[in-house]
């Protein structure tokens, strides 16, 4: 049976399972969001220049890639920074991520 899990997105992408829920940015409302299988959502980040790829580093950091400004942000204990600003070597909007094992991200970007 098929049933709405959750409802009023805008462009969602970059889903993600991680500790119980599934996390995803949705895009055009600048947030990261995470939802319960009873569909109880949180609005975990805030990314003005729109939220996109999602991963996680080894240590429990959370990784999300900055579209329109071209950086990756690292989210720790409620604290947010700039880990790195692809926007030399990014000629478009930096899309979706990958995170391996070692922590290492692999971004990807509109280069057109």
């Amino acid at each position: 049976m098929l049933a709405t899990l959750l409802d009023g997105l805008t462009f969602p992408e970059a889903p993600r399972w991680h500790d119980g829920r599934l996390w995803f940015s949705d895009f055009y409302t600048q947030r990261v969001v995470a939802v319960d299988p009873a569909g109880r959502a949180e609005t975990m980040l805030e990314v003005p220049q729109r939220p996109s790829g999602l991963g996680w580093t080894p240590d429990g950091a959370l990784l999300v890639v900055s579209m329109l400004d071209r950086r990756l942000l690292r989210v720790e204990q409620g604290t947010t920074r700039v880990l790195a600003d692809l926007s030399a070597v990014a000629t478009g909007p930096c899309n979706d991520m990958v995170v391996d094992g070692r922590g290492r991200a692999y971004v990807g970007n509109f280069g057109y």
